[in-house]
């Protein structure tokens, strides 16, 4: 990984069917997690992606729905970015950001 951390955020409405469409085409495999936030519960979920370092940290209120992507790091420091985030319920914005550098020693 390299010295800065590189993380995409992106966020979409779910009563807005464009907007989603292009949250979920970003995410692969995404056929899951569409029918999870069709459900426009709360929802707090993530996933690895081996072949390109990704890690993906979805979170909604049921109103919103939030993506944010980590590239460049292992499964162990995508681990390590759940566990800070957990401690310190910083799943979004610039609270997602901070607890990530601190997970990776940033």
């Amino acid at each position: 990984m390299g010295d800065e951390l590189k993380i995409l955020v992106s966020t979409a409405h779910l009563e807005d069917p464009n907007a989603m469409a292009s949250f979920l085409a970003s995410i692969p495999e995404s056929a899951e997690l569409a029918a999870l936030l069709r459900s426009e519960q709360t929802l707090n979920t993530r996933a690895y992606d081996d072949e390109h370092q990704t890690a993906r940290f979805v979170i909604s209120d049921g109103i919103t729905a939030t993506c944010s992507a980590v590239f460049d790091i292992t499964i162990d420091q995508a681990e390590m970015i759940t566990v800070e985030c957990e401690k310190s319920d910083a799943w979004s914005g610039s609270a997602f950001r901070e607890a990530a550098a601190r997970a990776l020693g940033q």
